[in-house]
């Protein structure tokens, strides 16, 4: 039986019991087989007496606490065979004093034993009953040899039974205070691993909901029916986050006002009122005002803090729009949350309004962040979808020799195009931030991240360096497109940063060095263009370098990402640019995670050494 597979305080404290009263077996045998070798001038039964005694003492513990259902009853069953051994032992130890004087040091074996089973009181006791015994011997003049001054003999053994309870009390002290520390400093470990792991079930979590909730807005990006995309907005929702109905409305320029397009899970009542219900913008403005606002574009309006009237009978449930809320986090049927949706230009083209969520409780900020992505990509589905009809209803207007026309149409698709990339390189973008929580080798996890920037944004090649402050140089951990050696190598500090200057600084987070500005060194794929000239403005250049800095949380410079030689030959765009600096702080976040455990699993492992 271990540890952690008690039942019950009783089968603990009888486990332990058995421990000790094995050790005081093993402790028995190797007296008996001392005391039956030693000279014994007095009557061999009771020799056999005595150590007939002692394994029976053994025995009838052992079966006492084998039966016994209290911890008390165990602990006294320690205690009364501690003063049992105690006693039978000193009989030998008086008869061996006149022969062996040196004897009474077998009382302090009961003196330690006193100490391990009840700390302080049971070391005094067992002292005590040894120093009765040495005074018993001394008053009988059983102390030996006689012509020897016997009361300094008995001064001394009775000094260092003393001292040896003094000792005792003293180890003890020092194990259990020992133990203590180490228990709460387990218990501060304990409790930062799972707070850690919390952190990162959270994070997985959140990863993975945005993976679906994007890989959902990218499928609706392809839909090209308005009413059809709405629907499935609604649904997505839904059963995404845990509604049990909500409707979406839609903003109509000319009235003013917006329309209930979608209504999900009202009673048939109150859907058939919302159907044909209008929202002025006016009242829309009153609920959207900046004091309910609790993200950009999502509002929520308490029903406690609501200053217009709600019909009961366009709520989800009428009896209890007029009820007090049943908890602190409960949802209230009068409550309101809406999402706006905006276009790329920041106008308001519609309203998701979830409603009634399925716990009864008011959604968490997680569930609320999540909602507020789907909605913008939701919303830039929408205008996708309002752009291509209204485009494809112009070109159907007019001549197949409108070229002009067709050219327009074929630049919306393109546009349309370029969104669901974008919706793709964040599929890409929330894959790794999830793969960083999983993954425990960083090098691995950097050279992911590289591939993943290179081949998305059409690179050939490219580096991630780390610096190492013990060495103040940086080291590449990651390279690809570059012949064998160049992963591994070392660029000093001093060389890394003559290319970072305010002269070649875009951003904060970005460095361009043209060749113009850029050092001879380090590594390229084409040396024997180096000394070419560049052929027109927004070409790449063989020495051209970019440099994107790596920072950890605190804002310091750990490492940086340099793509290199894109396959189009032309200085990346302002949009790749930004896009790219994601994948330098999805780098950082890898480093600081990965020592982060690193920290975590050496506090571990120092924490388990014994003392």
């Amino acid at each position: 039986m271990t540890e952690t597979s008690f039942r019950t305080p009783v089968d603990e404290a009888r486990w332990l019991e058995s421990s000790v009263l094995k050790a005081r077996l093993l402790t028995i045998g190797i007296a008996t087989l001392l005391f039956a070798l030693l000279p014994w001038r007095y009557p061999m039964w009771l020799k056999a007496a005595i150590i007939i005694v002692w394994f029976a003492q053994g025995v009838v513990a052992a079966t006492f606490v084998r039966r016994a259902t209290t911890v008390e009853q165990i602990l006294w069953s320690g205690r009364m065979l501690l003063a049992a051994d105690t006693i039978v032992l000193a009989v030998p130890v008086l008869l061996y004093l006149p022969d062996m004087p040196e004897i009474w040091a077998a009382l302090l074996i009961p003196v330690l034993w006193g100490g391990v089973r009840e700390r302080l009181v049971g070391a005094i006791a067992v002292g005590s009953l040894a120093s009765v015994v040495l005074l018993v011997a001394f008053a009988f003049h059983r102390v030996a040899p006689a012509n020897e001054p016997q009361l300094a003999r008995l001064l001394f053994a009775v000094s260092m039974v003393w001292l040896s309870v003094i000792a005792v009390r003293q180890l003890v002290r020092a194990v259990t205070m020992r133990n203590e520390a180490l228990t709460s400093q387990r218990e501060q470990l304990e409790t930062a691993y799972r707070a850690q792991a919390e952190i990162r079930v959270r994070s997985e979590n959140q990863a993975s909901t945005l993976k679906k909730v994007t890989e959902l807005a990218v499928s609706l990006l392809r839909e090209r029916n308005l009413d059809a995309l709405l629907d499935r907005m609604l649904d997505v929702t839904m059963q995404s986050f845990g509604f049990r109905a909500g409707a979406i409305l839609v903003a109509e320029r000319e009235t003013e006002s917006y329309l209930y397009s979608v209504v999900r899970g009202y009673p048939p009542q109150a859907d058939q009122l919302l159907r044909k219900r209008r929202v002025p913008f006016a009242l829309a403005e009153l609920k959207m005002d900046k004091r309910f606002a609790i993200r950009p574009s999502v509002y929520y309006a308490p029903a406690e803090r609501q200053t217009w009237y709600t019909d009961p009978e366009i709520c989800y449930d009428s009896e209890h729009v007029n009820q007090r809320r049943l908890a602190q986090g409960a949802w209230h049927e009068a409550d309101t949350l809406i999402f706006a949706l905006r276009s790329s230009s920041g106008e308001v083209i519609g309203l998701l309004i979830p409603d009634a969520p399925s716990d009864g409780t008011i959604p968490s900020d997680d569930t609320v962040d999540n909602i507020a992505l789907f909605a913008r990509l939701a919303a830039a589905a929408i205008e996708n979808v309002h752009i291509v009809t209204t485009e494809k209803s112009r070109a159907n207007t007019l001549s197949e020799q409108n070229v002009e026309m067709k050219r327009l149409y074929a630049d919306v698709e393109a546009l349309a195009e370029e969104r669901r990339l974008q919706a793709d390189r964040l599929v890409r973008i929330l894959e790794l931030t999830a793969a960083i929580f999983r993954e425990r080798d960083l090098k691995a996890m950097l050279h992911r991240i590289l591939k993943v920037a290179v081949d998305t944004f059409g690179f050939a090649a490219g580096t991630i360096l780390l610096h190492d402050p013990t060495r103040d140089v940086y080291v590449r951990h990651a390279a690809i497109g570059y012949p064998k050696g160049v992963e591994g190598g070392e660029v000093s500090s001093d060389e890394m940063l003559k290319d970072m200057t305010p002269a070649t600084r875009v951003r904060d987070t970005f460095y361009y060095v043209p060749m113009e500005l850029h050092h001879s060194g380090g590594v390229s794929r084409h040396p024997d263009r180096l000394e070419l000239p560049r052929i027109q403005p927004g070409d790449w250049h063989e020495n051209d370098l970019l440099i994107f800095p790596i920072f950890d949380s605190g804002g310091a410079l750990i490492g940086v990402l340099s793509p290199d030689d894109p396959k189009d030959r032309r200085v990346p765009r302002d949009e790749t640019i930004r896009t790219i600096e994601v994948f330098a702080q999805l780098a950082g976040m890898a480093v600081e995670s990965a020592r982060l455990r690193e920290a975590i699993r050496g506090d571990i492992t120092r924490s388990d050494v014994p003392a």
